[in-house]
């Protein structure tokens, strides 16, 4: 469970527009990180990885249909690579 909740507080730090959050940021010229960048493809594999398996167990999607969906989805679709190459078996957690 620590692992889908921290794999689904990491699709959201990805996803919000950090930007509209923090506005005082042009006046500090601190750049906000936004989406999986800098990070290394391990931690977006381990993301990717918790996302596709609910989306296979837990929402019934086929492994076909859950790569379709994350291919369409942000972050994910920045890693095209890295969601194709996700296995259509799934070892236990």
């Amino acid at each position: 469970l620590l692992t889908q909740i921290q794999a689904m507080l990491r699709v959201i730090e990805a996803t919000v527009p950090v930007q509209r959050l923090w506005l005082d940021t042009t006046e500090g010229k601190e750049v906000p990180r936004t989406g999986f960048v800098g990070e290394a493809p391990a931690e977006v594999v381990a993301v990717l990885e918790v996302m596709f398996r609910n989306m296979i167990q837990r929402k019934g999607l086929s492994p076909h249909l859950a790569r379709e969906q994350l291919l369409r989805t942000d972050p994910f679709h920045l890693y095209p690579d890295l969601v194709r190459n996700l296995p259509d078996t799934l070892t236990p957690e």
